[in-house]
């Protein structure tokens, strides 16, 4: 179908907001890992560091307030889930038909970027051997993947949580958010520091069912400016609570050094951050929206969507790519962020990283295609229970790679993830084996119904 047929088809009920709001902040996990990256060449000593804008700028902390948008991310996830899961269960469709519809859009691309990174890691650690420049290049290039591994946390449990929240409504919402203040007290107040980790899905998972309420219509019945104003409000009186009274800071983002990260893991402090944010977008829907009913805008927000995971995926390489060239042309950088230098070469590095990012999402668009259609399984405790399997190796394989990044691809590099070792290559078998058990979930319907297949 043509870009103006897709235009032309999208239906007056489309909730163009929310496909904004997902391009908008996986654009702005792009720009903001870009400015934020203190990068610093030095061809005598030969060596890259890679560090943080935010280790050593304290004037750059509170800026996180207005850049961290992956809350943004998973708000908008807990619509599109509510919309898909309603949708699939209204077309006879079981658990394994919905996961398998996420799993191929999320791990499709994914697949292709780890496979491809398999292939540069090998050839980079033959070529280079104990080169100390190689080492953290091929670290960072898999880092970015734990927000997909957190996210895919969200994708299998949306519809038990969507179910629950069906029958109970704000209680759900409630339960969940008090779940995470009370691993916050356990940890902060009593010492049992090992439940934080329980907060890398409570805190998202919270942040995901106010998508729930999003997709029920909540803002059309009480008025998406009184709510957001009431969100905007209630989120940022009691985050600036938190920072007065308790351990916690305004900066939304991690860095080197930091008394108490509200990010790794997530704190009640981003919670509060998360519905202040969202109430924020609520009080732009109404100006957005109007602005979206324009062909050209919404013709853009289609094209960006169609490609806007491949983006996010790729995006790292971009930068790293951008740095390379520079290494390669004997260029130095200093990567002090506390001088003006440093910030007229981030822009001027600007454009040919945008220029990377949108060759890279050329070559590979192809891996964002929308899962081959299927008719639907149906519900099944067998199917089920392999789609489960799915999103648990998914989850284990992406946390993998960020724990490892690309480093081993030619050896055996071990890494930990919460305390059990891994290496890239059992990551990647994960990642191939979600892939495969979100297909074999539904496979057998699909043998029956086209036998030709069989």
């Amino acid at each position: 179908m043509s870009l103006g047929a897709m235009v032309a088809a999208t239906p007056d009920t489309r909730d163009r907001y929310a496909d904004l709001l997902r391009v908008g902040s996986l654009g702005g996990v792009i720009l903001g890992h870009f400015f934020m990256a203190a990068v610093a060449i030095d061809h005598a000593a030969g060596t890259i560091t890679v560090a943080n804008v935010l280790d050593t700028q304290a004037w750059a902390r509170p800026l996180t307030l207005i850049f961290q948008v992956m809350p943004i991310f998973f708000v908008v996830g807990g619509f599109a889930h509510a919309t898909a899961w309603r949708t699939v269960r209204r077309r006879g469709g079981g658990y394994a038909d919905f996961i398998r519809s996420r799993i191929v859009r999320l791990m499709g691309p994914t697949f292709l970027f780890v496979g491809v990174w398999q292939i540069v890691a090998v050839v980079v650690e033959a070529t280079t051997g104990d080169d100390a420049a190689t080492g953290p290049v091929l670290q960072v290039a898999g880092q970015l993947l734990w927000f997909l591994g957190i996210y895919l946390i969200a994708v299998g449990l949306a519809p038990a949580l969507l179910t629950a929240h069906e029958r109970w409504g704000w209680r759900v919402l409630a339960t969940l958010a008090g779940a995470v203040v009370l691993v916050d007290v356990l940890r902060l107040a009593v010492g049992i520091d090992g439940v934080k980790w329980l907060n890398f899905a409570l805190v998202w998972l919270t942040v995901h069912q106010l998508g729930f309420f999003y997709a029920d219509g909540v803002a059309d019945r009480v008025g998406a400016r009184r709510l957001g104003g009431t969100m905007l409000g209630g989120g940022a009186v009691v985050l600036a609570l938190l920072v007065w009274l308790g351990p916690y800071s305004t900066t939304m983002v991690s860095y080197a050094g930091e008394h108490l990260s509200n990010l790794a893991p997530p704190t009640v402090a981003l919670l509060a951050f998360a519905v202040a944010q969202a109430g924020a977008l609520l009080l732009l829907r109404g100006p957005a929206t109007r602005w979206l009913a324009r062909r050209r805008v919404w013709a853009t927000v289609i094209v960006a969507g169609s490609v806007a995971m491949t983006a996010f995926l790729w995006h790292f390489t971009a930068l790293i790519g951008v740095h390379l060239l520079l290494w390669a042309l004997g260029v130095d950088l200093s990567g002090d962020p506390s001088t003006a230098a440093f910030w007229w070469v981030k822009l001027a590095m600007l454009v040919p990283f945008l220029a990377l990012v949108l060759a890279l999402v050329i070559a590979v668009r192809f891996a964002e295609r929308p899962p081959r259609r299927v008719p639907p399984a149906g519900p099944s405790r067998g199917r089920a229970a392999v789609a489960g399997l799915s999103v648990v190796l998914g989850i284990v394989g992406l946390l993998g790679f960020a724990v490892t990044g690309f480093q081993g691809a030619g050896g055996w590099y071990v890494g930990h993830l919460v305390g059990i070792p891994i290496t890239e290559q059992i990551a990647f078998a994960f990642v191939a084996g979600s892939l495969a058990a979100a297909e074999l979930a539904v496979w057998f319907r699909v043998v029956r119904a086209y036998p030709e297949h069989s």
